[in-house]
């Protein structure tokens, strides 16, 4: 009972630091968008001033370039340059809110923390000594969180990329009815006749914009290679090297391109469908048979050792712990690998 209170007043601790979060973010917002435009504009303007060199001051910056990537394909309203410093300052923010929030609550324990065998004595409370080093937990929490977002964001973007494949047939149908307009006209009106559950769709309308503003071919060669590793598919190289193509020599021949790539994605995602609804049950086993042996293993044991025994054997003995981590390490391998055989990218191979 007294755990659970203080785990209440670390909640409470947390709900301040949010309230004071969204006092503080409307004045932050318009500096840091102004921050993240002088940001960009200075990476733009050193690209087409020191061309080459320019390789030395991206290296410099590759954990925004890094970051970047990521939100460009992840965030709905992405903004270059201010997308990145937006999300860098809510995992500062966040790790600066946790560690406050758990130093505060470890404070005002009336003595020291004993974290004991949790199936034994549990959490206790020691008044003899002082606390000492009460920093070190609410560090180590600070950092799991604030990593937290991240990690979302790397899963989301291998989720969106996947999806991102199967959108370019999409993309690919509807720029084929305007072949007749400029190229940066033909992705924006793409960009307009997709749905809003489409990955794809604030990707292209920046494209778009490339296509429409650049300066020189290396900055929309750039661009449009940005947009084809996002997807990272054989069909969006040869999407976007039919779009260079045209606006190099004009949209003569694209609308006979782009219907050869719509066959060739369209044959691909039937013989993509045929092979997973012929290996559905392997996948299906991987994704949850090992759970239902583990379960009825573990069942088993517990019913012939008995709960204490199984429970001592398990958590209390290097053997049990090894094994232990051997299987949630296997069951997670597996059921990574069988996500992805379950609905593979839309490409060639």
């Amino acid at each position: 009972m007294v755990l659970l209170f203080y785990i209440l007043r670390f909640v409470f601790h947390l709900l301040v630091a949010w309230g004071l979060w969204l006092m503080v973010k409307p004045l932050v917002e318009r500096h840091l968008r102004m921050l993240g435009q002088k940001l960009e504009y200075r990476i733009q303007r050193g690209r087409s001033v020191f061309g080459k060199k320019v390789n030395k001051f991206k290296r410099r910056l590759w954990i925004y370039r890094h970051l970047d990537n990521l939100l460009y394909f992840v965030h709905r309203k992405y903004e270059p340059g201010i997308s990145v410093l937006r999300f860098v300052m809510r995992m500062g923010f966040l790790f600066v809110a946790v560690f406050l929030s758990g130093l505060l609550t470890l404070s005002e324990l009336p003595g020291h923390l004993n974290f004991n065998n949790p199936f034994m004595e549990g959490i206790s409370f020691d008044n003899s000594r002082p606390m000492q080093g009460t920093w070190r937990f609410p560090l180590f929490v600070a950092v799991i969180s604030a990593t937290i977002p991240y990690f979302k964001m790397r899963y989301t973007y291998a989720q969106r990329k996947v999806k991102g494949s199967y959108d370019l047939l999409d993309v690919v149908k509807i720029s084929t009815k305007f072949t007749h307009l400029s190229v940066d006209a033909i992705l924006n009106k793409a960009a307009d006749f997709l749905t809003e559950g489409n990955v794809l769709k604030t990707p292209l309308k920046l494209l778009g914009a490339a296509f429409g503003n650049y300066s020189h071919e290396k900055e929309l060669n750039e661009e449009a290679g940005r947009f084809s590793r996002a997807i990272g598919t054989t069909f969006a190289v040869e999407f976007v090297s039919d779009l260079l193509y045209a606006e190099k020599e004009g949209t003569r021949y694209l609308k006979s391109s782009l219907m050869m790539l719509n066959r060739s994605m369209e044959q691909q995602r039937e013989t993509i469908l045929t092979v997973k609804a012929n290996s559905r049950d392997a996948i299906s086993l991987g994704l949850y048979g090992n759970l239902v042996v583990l379960f009825s293993s573990v069942g088993t044991f517990i019913y012939m050792l008995k709960p204490d025994v199984y429970i001592q054997l398990q958590f209390q003995t290097s053997v049990g712990l090894t094994f232990l981590m051997v299987i949630i390490t296997g069951l997670f391998l597996s059921f990574v690998i069988s996500t992805i055989l379950a609905r593979p990218k839309l490409d060639y191979h």
